[in-house]
């Protein structure tokens, strides 16, 4: 860093991180880490749109970190009002938002409070019709720059019409809970895939490669285990599915359990489906634990998953290839834990803390210089 931000002291900035909730997902993770990363130069304020949303161990990370949060409650406008106050009194010069709706009350509620510089988030490559005209017109109009957690949506947007020269890209960061992990050759090998029970993730494809993957190459139930660890909407829809490819005996579905991470940590592959993504968080998880990576070329997949290093990408819904790679490491613990070491080596050189925090005091550093 320059001299410019060097000279600047914690008491003359204050600086909002905005997140509609602090439910179990991928934003809300990253926007307790920022905050807690850039509260050691700054004064900064982890505000909640829905501030009755907030899962058990966001709680527990904001109370040990000493984080100060704001959680509003109420109705929209009375919401509304005390954020807009909030940025007043407070002198708040940046807001970083992550999601649809914070950036759009964060656009507006920073421009009426005179904030000199409002970013926005965008965490997907693919964004629906109505969020995509919204999140536009934010973008070239309202804000001053949108941070994309992911190289293609950036391009793929900026396509769309988003401008160019406001787009910036900071990839999600992780933090290391465990040194590099050797695992053992044994019969059983598990699988496991870790995200929300929603279309985007696509289980039916994973569940046909399954299917595909014990009819092609003759595998019984003592030799794969396939575990399916989440919650959302298509739950029931998932259940069917796995009944109607008989898949019963090599599929469990855990839903929602206390600590994902630990089912994660005792599997050998993960497996990602994805029909769009931004930066996988759970494919960055499943890395930290030095698994090997089986996903679908969605978002910024092929950025994480390094062919023939740390796993295997395959074209979306192609669930003969996706079986095809399955079998090579189901059939190879050498190559499991040869793929495992890169993952772990790849997030702690690329997806560092201390890199995530440097490209955003970067961005700040630009903007007050």
């Amino acid at each position: 860093m320059s001299n410019g931000l060097e000279k600047i002291t914690m008491s003359e900035i204050t600086i909002v991180v905005f997140i509609p909730t602090l439910e179990r997902g991928g934003a809300e993770k990253q926007a307790v880490m920022l905050t807690n990363a850039l509260q050691k130069n700054f004064k900064i304020i982890l505000v909640v749109w829905n501030g009755n949303l907030v899962a058990p161990n966001f709680k527990l990370y904001v109370e040990e970190n000493k984080i100060h949060t704001v959680f509003l409650i109420g109705s929209l406008p009375l919401k509304f009002f005390h954020f807009y106050t909030l940025l007043r009194t407070a002198k708040v010069k940046f807001i970083f938002s992550f999601l649809a709706s914070s950036n759009f009350f964060g656009a507006l509620a920073g421009k009426l409070a005179g904030v000199s510089t409002i970013v926005g988030g965008i965490r997907n490559a693919e964004i629906p019709r109505f969020k995509l005209m919204l999140q536009m017109y934010l973008h070239n109009h309202l804000l001053d720059f949108t941070i994309f957690n992911n190289f293609a949506g950036k391009e793929n947007l900026i396509k769309k019409g988003f401008h160019k020269n406001k787009c910036v890209v900071v990839p999600n960061c992780l933090e290391l809970s465990t040194n590099k992990i050797v695992r053992e050759n044994k019969q059983n090998v598990t699988i496991i895939s870790l995200a929300r029970f929603v279309p985007q993730k696509d289980f039916y494809t994973a569940l046909q490669a399954i299917h595909y993957l014990v009819k092609k190459f003759n595998f019984n139930s003592t030799e794969i285990k396939y575990l399916i660890v989440g919650y959302g909407e298509q739950e029931n829809k998932i259940y069917a599915w796995i009944k109607k490819l008989c898949l019963e005996k090599y599929v469990e579905v855990i839903v929602n359990p206390n600590n994902p991470l630990n089912l994660v940590k005792e599997s050998d592959i993960f497996l990602s489906s994805s029909i769009f993504e931004g930066t996988s968080n759970s494919i960055m998880e499943a890395m930290a634990f030095s698994l090997p990576i089986v996903a679908t070329d969605a978002g910024d997949n092929r950025f994480l998953v390094e062919n023939n290093k740390n796993g295997f990408v395959s074209p979306i819904k192609d669930y003969e290839q996706l079986a095809i790679n399955l079998e090579r490491l189901i059939r190879n613990s050498k190559l499991r834990n040869e793929f495992g070491k890169f993952s772990y080596q790849k997030i702690k050189n690329e997806y560092s803390i201390a890199n995530f925090r440097n490209k955003y005091l970067t961005l700040i550093e630009q903007c007050i210089v």
